[in-house]
Protein backbone atom coordinates (compact mmCIF):
# COMPACT_ATOMS: atom_id res chain seq x y z
CA UNK A 1 0.00 0.00 0.00
CA UNK A 2 3.07 2.39 0.62
CA UNK A 3 4.34 1.88 -3.05
CA UNK A 4 0.74 2.40 -4.22
CA UNK A 5 -0.02 5.61 -1.55
CA UNK A 6 3.55 7.24 -3.54
CA UNK A 7 1.27 6.90 -6.91
CA UNK A 8 -1.84 8.98 -5.22
CA UNK A 9 -3.52 5.30 -5.59
CA UNK A 10 -5.98 4.96 -2.81
CA UNK A 11 -6.28 1.26 -1.72
CA UNK A 12 -8.26 0.57 1.47
CA UNK A 13 -10.94 -0.91 3.08
CA UNK A 14 -14.18 1.00 2.90
CA UNK A 15 -14.57 1.84 6.39
CA UNK A 16 -10.79 3.40 6.53
CA UNK A 17 -11.95 5.37 3.25
CA UNK A 18 -15.00 6.99 5.07
CA UNK A 19 -12.71 7.94 7.80
CA UNK A 20 -9.76 9.72 5.83
CA UNK A 21 -11.30 10.14 2.36
CA UNK A 22 -15.18 10.97 3.53
CA UNK A 23 -14.86 13.62 0.50
CA UNK A 24 -14.30 11.34 -2.16
CA UNK A 25 -17.02 8.36 -0.48
CA UNK A 26 -19.91 11.15 -0.69
CA UNK A 27 -19.02 12.05 -4.09
CA UNK A 28 -18.72 8.79 -5.61
CA UNK A 29 -21.19 6.13 -3.18
CA UNK A 30 -24.52 5.31 -4.79
CA UNK A 31 -24.14 6.88 -7.80
CA UNK A 32 -23.97 3.65 -10.21
CA UNK A 33 -26.12 1.65 -7.58
CA UNK A 34 -28.78 3.63 -5.89
CA UNK A 35 -29.81 1.87 -2.07
CA UNK A 36 -33.50 2.06 -4.07
CA UNK A 37 -32.41 -0.16 -6.95
CA UNK A 38 -33.13 -3.67 -5.64
CA UNK A 39 -34.07 -5.27 -2.80
CA UNK A 40 -30.80 -6.59 -1.91
CA UNK A 41 -29.01 -3.22 -2.85
CA UNK A 42 -31.57 -1.75 -0.12
CA UNK A 43 -30.47 -4.12 2.05
CA UNK A 44 -26.57 -3.45 1.14
CA UNK A 45 -27.28 -0.22 1.95
CA UNK A 46 -28.62 -0.87 5.24
CA UNK A 47 -26.33 -3.15 6.82
CA UNK A 48 -23.03 -2.71 4.40
CA UNK A 49 -20.26 -5.08 6.38
CA UNK A 50 -17.18 -2.70 5.26
CA UNK A 51 -15.58 -3.42 1.87
CA UNK A 52 -13.45 -2.38 -0.45
CA UNK A 53 -12.16 1.30 -1.95
CA UNK A 54 -10.40 1.91 -4.72
CA UNK A 55 -9.17 4.97 -6.26
CA UNK A 56 -6.64 5.43 -9.17
CA UNK A 57 -5.35 9.31 -9.82
CA UNK A 58 -5.55 10.69 -13.39
CA UNK A 59 -2.78 9.46 -15.42
CA UNK A 60 -2.03 6.58 -13.06
CA UNK A 61 -1.44 3.54 -14.43
CA UNK A 62 -1.36 1.07 -11.18
CA UNK A 63 1.88 -0.75 -10.94
CA UNK A 64 0.20 -4.13 -10.17
CA UNK A 65 -2.75 -6.00 -10.16
CA UNK A 66 -5.04 -5.05 -6.96
CA UNK A 67 -6.57 -8.43 -5.06
CA UNK A 68 -9.02 -9.24 -1.98
CA UNK A 69 -10.32 -12.08 -0.55
CA UNK A 70 -14.03 -12.31 1.16
CA UNK A 71 -14.62 -15.34 3.15
CA UNK A 72 -17.70 -16.11 5.58
CA UNK A 73 -16.51 -18.22 8.72
CA UNK A 74 -18.86 -17.33 11.08
CA UNK A 75 -22.29 -19.40 10.86
CA UNK A 76 -25.60 -18.07 10.83
CA UNK A 77 -24.10 -14.64 9.45
CA UNK A 78 -24.60 -12.72 6.10
CA UNK A 79 -21.97 -10.84 4.12
CA UNK A 80 -22.88 -7.29 2.99
CA UNK A 81 -19.41 -5.78 1.85
CA UNK A 82 -19.83 -2.74 -0.40
CA UNK A 83 -16.74 -2.39 -2.86
CA UNK A 84 -16.18 1.10 -4.76
CA UNK A 85 -13.97 1.34 -7.54
CA UNK A 86 -13.22 4.78 -9.34
CA UNK A 87 -10.24 5.42 -12.31
CA UNK A 88 -9.77 9.23 -13.13
CA UNK A 89 -9.04 10.16 -16.78
CA UNK A 90 -6.52 8.47 -18.30
CA UNK A 91 -5.62 5.52 -15.69
CA UNK A 92 -5.57 2.32 -15.41
CA UNK A 93 -6.08 -0.18 -12.96
CA UNK A 94 -6.35 -4.33 -12.73
CA UNK A 95 -8.93 -5.65 -9.58
CA UNK A 96 -8.97 -9.33 -8.81
CA UNK A 97 -11.66 -10.37 -5.83
CA UNK A 98 -11.87 -14.00 -4.52
CA UNK A 99 -14.64 -14.94 -1.98
CA UNK A 100 -14.98 -18.90 -0.01
CA UNK A 101 -16.86 -20.66 2.84
CA UNK A 102 -16.85 -23.21 5.01
CA UNK A 103 -18.80 -26.20 4.35
CA UNK A 104 -22.34 -25.49 6.73
CA UNK A 105 -25.75 -27.49 7.07
CA UNK A 106 -27.61 -23.72 7.03
CA UNK A 107 -27.86 -21.37 4.27
CA UNK A 108 -26.10 -18.23 4.50
CA UNK A 109 -26.84 -15.05 2.69
CA UNK A 110 -24.30 -12.21 0.70
CA UNK A 111 -25.07 -9.40 -0.75
CA UNK A 112 -22.82 -7.60 -2.24
CA UNK A 113 -22.54 -3.95 -3.99
CA UNK A 114 -19.88 -3.09 -6.10
CA UNK A 115 -19.55 0.38 -8.01
CA UNK A 116 -17.28 1.06 -11.10
CA UNK A 117 -16.92 4.95 -12.55
CA UNK A 118 -14.29 4.97 -15.21
CA UNK A 119 -13.87 8.49 -16.52
CA UNK A 120 -12.09 9.91 -19.43
CA UNK A 121 -9.68 7.51 -21.62
CA UNK A 122 -9.15 5.13 -18.34
CA UNK A 123 -9.62 1.55 -18.64
CA UNK A 124 -10.89 -1.38 -15.31
CA UNK A 125 -10.75 -4.82 -15.55
CA UNK A 126 -12.32 -6.78 -12.56
CA UNK A 127 -12.01 -10.34 -12.20
CA UNK A 128 -13.96 -12.76 -9.89
CA UNK A 129 -13.29 -15.84 -8.99
CA UNK A 130 -16.07 -17.23 -6.94
CA UNK A 131 -16.14 -20.89 -5.17
CA UNK A 132 -18.97 -19.66 -2.12
CA UNK A 133 -19.91 -23.33 -0.32
CA UNK A 134 -22.89 -24.93 -3.10
CA UNK A 135 -24.49 -26.71 -0.29
CA UNK A 136 -24.88 -30.47 0.20
CA UNK A 137 -28.01 -32.71 -1.63
CA UNK A 138 -30.44 -29.72 -1.62
CA UNK A 139 -29.67 -28.12 2.36
CA UNK A 140 -26.96 -25.76 2.83
CA UNK A 141 -25.08 -23.13 0.85
CA UNK A 142 -24.22 -19.74 0.19
CA UNK A 143 -26.80 -17.86 -1.40
CA UNK A 144 -25.42 -15.26 -3.76
CA UNK A 145 -27.61 -12.13 -4.41
CA UNK A 146 -24.90 -10.02 -6.08
CA UNK A 147 -25.40 -6.25 -7.39
CA UNK A 148 -21.99 -5.14 -9.60
CA UNK A 149 -22.35 -2.25 -12.34
CA UNK A 150 -19.79 -0.31 -14.05
CA UNK A 151 -20.50 3.72 -15.51
CA UNK A 152 -18.71 4.48 -18.37
CA UNK A 153 -18.49 7.92 -18.03
CA UNK A 154 -16.01 9.48 -20.08
CA UNK A 155 -15.30 9.22 -23.59
CA UNK A 156 -13.13 6.48 -24.71
CA UNK A 157 -13.64 4.50 -21.38
CA UNK A 158 -13.62 0.74 -21.24
CA UNK A 159 -14.94 -1.28 -18.61
CA UNK A 160 -14.13 -5.45 -18.41
CA UNK A 161 -15.94 -7.94 -16.35
CA UNK A 162 -14.33 -11.53 -16.13
CA UNK A 163 -15.91 -13.91 -13.57
CA UNK A 164 -15.78 -17.46 -13.08
CA UNK A 165 -18.78 -18.93 -10.95
CA UNK A 166 -18.41 -22.68 -9.68
CA UNK A 167 -19.91 -22.01 -5.90
CA UNK A 168 -23.28 -21.12 -4.14
CA UNK A 169 -26.30 -23.04 -3.69
CA UNK A 170 -27.87 -20.33 -5.69
CA UNK A 171 -26.45 -17.56 -7.65
CA UNK A 172 -28.16 -14.09 -9.24
CA UNK A 173 -25.56 -12.05 -10.63
CA UNK A 174 -25.46 -9.50 -13.49
CA UNK A 175 -22.45 -7.46 -13.80
CA UNK A 176 -23.62 -4.58 -16.04
CA UNK A 177 -21.85 -1.69 -17.92
CA UNK A 178 -23.51 1.75 -18.40
CA UNK A 179 -21.90 3.23 -21.69
CA UNK A 180 -22.26 6.91 -21.45
CA UNK A 181 -19.35 7.97 -22.97
CA UNK A 182 -18.62 8.46 -26.73
CA UNK A 183 -16.49 5.71 -27.85
CA UNK A 184 -16.86 3.85 -24.64
CA UNK A 185 -16.46 -0.07 -24.08
CA UNK A 186 -17.65 -2.63 -22.31
CA UNK A 187 -16.50 -6.50 -22.27
CA UNK A 188 -18.15 -9.06 -20.17
CA UNK A 189 -16.48 -12.50 -20.23
CA UNK A 190 -17.94 -15.41 -18.16
CA UNK A 191 -17.69 -18.82 -16.94
CA UNK A 192 -20.70 -20.79 -15.07
CA UNK A 193 -20.04 -24.31 -13.49
CA UNK A 194 -23.01 -25.97 -11.85
CA UNK A 195 -23.35 -29.35 -10.34
CA UNK A 196 -25.23 -31.11 -7.81
CA UNK A 197 -28.56 -28.89 -7.44
CA UNK A 198 -26.78 -25.41 -7.88
CA UNK A 199 -28.93 -22.94 -9.62
CA UNK A 200 -26.84 -20.33 -11.43
CA UNK A 201 -28.96 -17.40 -12.85
CA UNK A 202 -26.03 -15.01 -14.42
CA UNK A 203 -25.54 -12.42 -17.24
CA UNK A 204 -25.24 -9.24 -18.04
CA UNK A 205 -26.60 -5.56 -19.06
CA UNK A 206 -25.33 -3.47 -21.66
CA UNK A 207 -26.55 -0.23 -21.64
CA UNK A 208 -25.45 2.05 -24.83
CA UNK A 209 -26.00 6.04 -24.38
CA UNK A 210 -23.03 7.47 -26.04
CA UNK A 211 -22.25 7.47 -29.49
CA UNK A 212 -20.19 4.70 -31.47
CA UNK A 213 -20.26 2.62 -28.32
CA UNK A 214 -19.25 -1.16 -28.59
CA UNK A 215 -19.92 -3.59 -25.94
CA UNK A 216 -19.33 -7.66 -26.16
CA UNK A 217 -20.87 -10.77 -24.40
CA UNK A 218 -19.26 -14.26 -24.17
CA UNK A 219 -20.97 -16.25 -21.99
CA UNK A 220 -19.96 -20.00 -21.57
CA UNK A 221 -22.45 -22.43 -19.29
CA UNK A 222 -21.36 -25.90 -17.97
CA UNK A 223 -24.20 -28.09 -16.19
CA UNK A 224 -24.10 -31.44 -14.28
CA UNK A 225 -25.74 -32.98 -12.05
CA UNK A 226 -29.13 -31.82 -11.59
CA UNK A 227 -28.39 -28.43 -11.46
CA UNK A 228 -29.89 -25.86 -13.45
CA UNK A 229 -27.95 -22.84 -15.38
CA UNK A 230 -29.60 -19.64 -17.12
CA UNK A 231 -28.47 -16.91 -18.66
CA UNK A 232 -29.98 -13.45 -18.70
CA UNK A 233 -28.66 -10.80 -20.99
CA UNK A 234 -29.94 -6.97 -21.81
CA UNK A 235 -28.65 -5.23 -25.06
CA UNK A 236 -30.00 -1.75 -24.79
CA UNK A 237 -29.87 1.17 -27.50
CA UNK A 238 -30.99 4.23 -26.29
CA UNK A 239 -31.70 7.09 -29.20
CA UNK A 240 -29.07 8.29 -28.52
CA UNK A 241 -26.02 5.56 -28.97
CA UNK A 242 -25.78 6.66 -32.90
CA UNK A 243 -23.83 3.54 -34.50
CA UNK A 244 -23.85 1.21 -31.27
CA UNK A 245 -22.91 -2.02 -31.54
CA UNK A 246 -23.05 -5.19 -29.89
CA UNK A 247 -21.60 -8.95 -30.14
CA UNK A 248 -23.07 -11.87 -27.68
CA UNK A 249 -22.16 -15.41 -27.95
CA UNK A 250 -23.57 -17.65 -25.14
CA UNK A 251 -22.94 -21.32 -25.22
CA UNK A 252 -24.48 -24.27 -23.03
CA UNK A 253 -22.88 -27.47 -22.37
CA UNK A 254 -24.79 -29.94 -20.47
CA UNK A 255 -23.33 -33.48 -18.90
CA UNK A 256 -26.14 -35.80 -18.06
CA UNK A 257 -30.15 -35.96 -18.49
CA UNK A 258 -30.91 -34.16 -15.53
CA UNK A 259 -29.60 -31.13 -15.36
CA UNK A 260 -30.95 -27.90 -17.69
CA UNK A 261 -29.32 -24.56 -19.57
CA UNK A 262 -31.79 -21.92 -19.98
CA UNK A 263 -30.76 -18.33 -22.61
CA UNK A 264 -32.94 -15.65 -22.19
CA UNK A 265 -31.13 -12.54 -24.39
CA UNK A 266 -33.15 -9.53 -24.13
CA UNK A 267 -32.33 -6.47 -26.90
CA UNK A 268 -33.85 -3.40 -26.58
CA UNK A 269 -33.05 -0.74 -30.04
CA UNK A 270 -34.55 2.79 -29.59
CA UNK A 271 -31.71 4.18 -32.50
CA UNK A 272 -31.90 3.19 -36.27
CA UNK A 273 -28.73 3.30 -36.41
Amino acid sequence: RGKLAEQGIIFCSFGEAIQEHPELVKQYLGTVVPANDNFFAALNSAVASDGTFVYIPKGVRCPMELSTYFRINAAKTGQFERTILIADEDSYVSYIEGCSAPVRDTYQLHAAVVEVIIHKNAEVKYSTVQNWFPGGEGEGGILNFVTKRALCEGDHSKMSWTQSETGSAITWKYPSCILRGDYSVGEFYSVALTSGRQQADTGTKMIHIGKNTKSTIISKGISAGKSQNTYRGLVKIMPTATNARNFTQCDSMLIGPDCGAHTFPYVETRNNT
